[in-house]
C-alpha cells in the first residue's frame, strides 16, 4: 500500500468513530489533496475487501467493521447481549427515519396509538434520534430526526440508503389525522417497512 493509505488506515483504526473526507484532510494537511485521499480509499476498500475486517464508507466517513461473514463468531465475545426494543419502539423509530423532521403527534397519528416519554428517550440515549427543533404551529412542538449514531449503528451512509418507502401515508393524511377527532384510530406505518427496520437493528445487536 502506499504511505498515504497507510497514513489513513492508522488515522481510522484509531479513531472511534468514523473519519470524515474533511477530517483527513485537515489531519494530512493542505499538501494532500481531495483526489489522493480518495485514490487512497479506494485502495484501502479493495485491500480490505476479501480479509476479516473491511473498510467501508458509513455516516459520512470511514471505518473499519467486522465482515459480516465472520458476525457470529465476533459476537460470541460479548456474553452479555443489549437490551433489545420493544415492538411500538422499532414502528416509532422506522416512522421517524422515514419522514423525519416529525412530530410526536404525528407518530401518533401514524401509529395510532400514544408514544411514551420513556419510549423517545431510549432512542434518544441510543443517539438513534434527536431534537431539529421546534414546528412553527400552536404548542411548538418538538421535530424529531435521526442522529448520527442512526447512520454508524446501521452501516448507513446516509439516509438515502435507507429501504425504499413508497407506501407511507402522504402529508395530507397525517394532518388530517393529527388535527381531526380521530387521531388515535390512525392505521400503522407500512408493515413491510416496520420489518426491514426490525430486520437492521438485529443485525447491528
Amino acid at each position: 500500500m502506499s504511505v498515504l493509505s497507510c497514513q489513513i488506515e492508522a488515522l481510522v483504526l484509531a479513531s472511534d468513530e468514523p473519519v470524515s473526507l474533511q477530517k483527513m484532510r485537515d489531519l494530512l494537511g493542505e499538501s494532500i489533496s481531495s483526489a489522493d485521499i480518495r485514490a487512497a480509499l479506494a485502495e484501502l476498500e479493495t485491500w480490505y475487501s476479501k480479509r476479516g475486517i473491511h473498510f467501508v464508507q458509513v455516516s459520512g466517513g470511514w471505518q473499519f467493521r467486522t465482515a459480516p461473514a465472520h458476525g457470529k463468531l465476533v459476537r460470541q465475545l460479548w456474553h452479555v447481549k443489549p437490551p433489545r426494543l420493544s415492538r411500538s419502539a422499532l414502528e416509532t423509530l422506522a416512522i421517524i427515519a422515514y419522514r423525519q423532521p416529525t412530530t410526536r403527534a404525528e407518530i401518533e397519528a401514524l401509529r395510532g396509538v400514544k408514544v411514551s416519554s420513556q419510549m423517545i428517550a431510549t432512542l434518544q440515549e441510543r443517539g438513534w434520534i434527536k431534537v431539529l427543533g421546534r414546528k412553527e404551529v400552536p404548542g411548538r412542538p418538538h421535530l424529531y430526526g435521526t442522529g448520527k449514531a442512526f447512520l454508524t449503528d446501521f452501516g448507513l451512509g446516509s439516509l438515502k440508503d435507507l429501504p425504499d418507502s413508497t407506501q407511507l401515508m402522504d402529508e395530507d393524511e397525517i394532518q388530517q389525522m393529527v388535527n381531526g377527532p380521530f387521531a388515535q384510530q390512525a392505521p400503522v406505518v407500512d408493515q413491510v417497512e416496520i420489518n426491514k427496520s426490525e430486520q437492521m437493528i438485529e443485525s447491528h445487536e
